[in-house]
């Protein structure tokens, strides 16, 4: 007998699409960061500022080689994980589809067994709230896998960086033939179980010998998206300048991109699934750049333009698919032991297919206790509503080698955590 497919519509629509089809925003590509609500224009660090505003690595006095504050950073990011995202993998991992499937050959091993047929009625049941809680949701996930080095000096400093940005988009669609179907197979195995009492025969469900056809014969489910897969490899350099009396960084970070595109389908017809769509790959060179300042000892104000060269790429049937630069401006008060900080995106951002728009505006503050460890609060808020607001917490530490920070989101916009793990040199 034949799988029921549902699940693994689920399984490859989560698979295969870590991209975008949604607003696309700044990013986030760090532990410390994702805690502090995405805030790094100003706020950001030798470590990990190269990401979001590459001017931030000239903030350092006295070189590497006698500080040793030089780092080697393994970053592991989940920035959002949607509520639809989470329903399907617990779907995926109840296995409702299979203990339905099991449910119908033990029926037609045994078919007048009414604890076979309460089983089926309870896997159909859930199976039936898990779809109906996951039709039409956007199923969607965001994150970061990367390595990065950092090269502070005096007055100056860098990076090397390396990873993949994984964006995905879908959207489930439930047919509501299905549910209708699911009801039909309830009705029917609650007529086995009560012996004929309750429930429907329904013998368009049986086959020419009696037995319960297989159900994914005639399910109808869908999903769909369009995305992106982003993996990048550069370096940055800052430097700082004594301006007015001011201290003014200026950072360049050129990078090379590669950028697959994915714009894809998946359908259920006839108890097979099936699968259309394209995906294709395109190889060029980018470009961030930023500037920051330092005002009356404490106070920074940072601007980043990340992407500076717009890039367009087209399907096979001639959509285009277009990926904008982004312009960011940062605030933050940087003191001994409290940091906090404040970033606005200057102008909307449509998603690939210019459909949705976004404008982030995130708030952070870290607080450093004397025992070497960081607490970290953060907000951020979409002027646009395209996605949810988001809340923020999380947790540094270090010793003299070892650099850990763990952090953790949960909002409207789903739920996420990230990792990093960095050692000194």
């Amino acid at each position: 007998m034949h799988r029921f497919h549902f699940s693994r519509l689920m399984i490859t629509l989560l698979a295969a699409h870590m991209a975008s089809a949604a607003a696309d925003s700044y990013g986030v590509f760090d532990a410390r960061t994702l805690a502090l609500g995405g805030t790094g224009v100003a706020l950001g660090n030798i470590d990990t500022g190269h990401f979001y505003n590459p001017a931030l690595t000239a903030f350092h006095v006295g070189h590497e080689d006698r500080t040793r504050d030089g780092s080697h950073s393994v970053h592991l990011v989940v920035a959002a994980l949607s509520d639809g995202a989470r329903i399907a993998a617990d779907t995926i991992d109840d296995d409702l589809e299979g203990r339905l499937s099991d449910a119908i050959d033990a029926i037609n091993a045994a078919p007048d067994s009414p604890a076979a047929a309460r089983a089926g009625i309870s896997a159909a049941q859930e199976l039936e709230r898990a779809m109906r809680d996951l039709d039409g949701e956007n199923i969607s996930a965001d994150g970061y896998l990367g390595y990065s080095v950092s090269l502070p000096g005096d007055s100056e400093g860098g990076a090397f960086f390396a990873g993949t940005r994984m964006i995905g988009r879908g959207l489930s669609q439930i047919a509501t033939a299905d549910f209708e179907l699911l009801e039909d197979y309830m009705e029917a195995l609650e007529f086995v179980e009560s012996g004929g009492t309750r429930g429907e025969p329904h013998p368009e469900l049986r086959d020419g010998t009696g037995n319960f056809l297989d159900p994914s014969l005639r399910i109808q489910s869908s999903a769909s998206g369009v995305g992106l897969l982003l993996s990048e490899i550069g370096v940055s350099a800052a430097k700082q300048y004594t301006l007015w009396g001011k201290d003014v960084a200026l950072g360049i970070a050129p990078k090379v991109v590669h950028l697959r595109v994915f714009n894809e389908s998946w359908r259920v017809v006839n108890g097979e699934f099936e699968s259309a769509g394209e995906d294709f790959t395109e190889f060029y060179f980018n470009l961030d750049l930023g500037a920051a300042v330092t005002l009356a000892d404490h106070w920074r104000v940072g601007l980043a333009l990340k992407d500076l060269r717009s890039k367009t790429v087209f399907t096979e049937l001639g959509e285009p698919i277009e990926l904008q630069h982004r312009a960011r401006l940062g605030l933050a008060y940087i003191g001994e032991q409290l940091d906090i900080g404040l970033d606005a995106d200057l102008d909307k951002t449509a998603d690939p297919r210019g459909i949705a728009q976004r404008q982030d505006v995130s708030l952070g503050m870290e607080y450093r206790l004397p025992i070497r460890l960081a607490l970290r609060l953060g907000y951020r808020h979409d002027l646009e509503s395209s996605v949810g607001d988001q809340l923020s917490a999380g947790v540094g530490w270090y010793t003299n080698s070892v650099l850990l920070d763990l952090s953790y989101i949960q909002g409207d916009g789903g739920k996420g955590g990230a990792l990093r793990l960095g050692w000194a040199y």
